[in-house]
């Protein structure tokens, strides 16, 4: 048998895979505690909206918007604008009956429905008109039904920082001396002021009204109180033309003293 010539080389046998080589290939395939770390810290999927959260701002909203809804709804429905115009038109009559002096039907309409501070485009309620008139009955039975004494018309400016007229400056104005006093009995302050700062004094005295003048001065209003204009009441009567009516408040000055002042000897 002939033999191949080979080399020492090819005699040797392979050698046997290096145990460290293993090791290092099993720790490479052995995932590390980070590895492992890593897997398990997926991105969270996303949480899924509770049905209960929903109904519940579903609830808190329509608390607050079915209200305004139902108002809208109740102020357009055909009966509450016949109810309205109903109350209008006896508001209306309730007017026309205090400017013509009728109490019995001013008294009828009122038992029917119609509001006691009803008012005209101008602002005037019910009571001021019954001022202005001199239907002092009147004025007297709707002060008895709670008419508001502190109801502003519309002629102060339209911003209303400057109200205007209520039905107490109206009776200083127009001399009212009964009316004026239930006002006052009802709790209106003596020494309430219009909005160019002028008292009751001053409105009743610039018109030459004596009586309410005397009333004024026996409830304490203040003869030194000075208008926006500087204006004090003695001031506004000389205008008027009343001598009576300018000693008596010469008088009144000449006993009294400015208010936070002392008196003299």
């Amino acid at each position: 048998m002939s033999m191949q010539n080979r080399t020492p080389s090819d005699s040797l046998p392979e050698p046997p895979p290096s145990p460290n080589r293993e090791g290092a290939e099993t720790l490479q395939d052995t995932p590390n505690h980070e590895t492992l770390h890593q897997h398990d810290t997926k991105t969270p999927l996303p949480h899924s909206p509770d049905p209960t959260e929903y109904w519940k701002k579903l609830f808190i909203l329509g608390f607050f918007v079915a209200p305004v809804v139902l108002t809208v709804i109740v102020l357009l429905s055909p009966a509450v604008r016949e109810l309205r115009t109903a109350q209008l038109a006896k508001n209306d009559q309730l007017i026309q009956a205090v400017e013509a002096g009728d109490l019995q039907r001013v008294q009828q309409l009122m038992s029917q429905g119609a509001n006691v501070n009803a008012r005209t485009r101008a602002g005037l309620t019910a009571l001021s008109l019954a001022v202005i008139h001199g239907h002092d009955e009147i004025a007297l039975w709707l002060i008895q039904q709670g008419a508001s004494l502190d109801a502003r018309d519309r002629s102060g400016d339209r911003q209303q920082k400057y109200p205007g007229y209520s039905p107490v400056h109206y009776a200083a104005l127009y001399g009212r001396t009964r009316v004026l006093s239930a006002m006052l009995d009802a709790g209106v302050s003596v020494n309430l002021r219009d909005r160019n700062g002028y008292t009751l004094l001053m409105l009743a005295s610039e018109n030459g009204h004596l009586e309410t003048v005397k009333l004024l001065l026996k409830r304490g209003a203040d003869p030194f109180a000075r208008s926006a204009l500087g204006e004090t009441a003695l001031d506004c009567a000389r205008r008027s033309g009343n001598p009576e009516l300018i000693q008596l408040l010469t008088q009144a000055v000449a006993k009294g003293s400015p208010r936070g002042a002392p008196a003299g000897d």
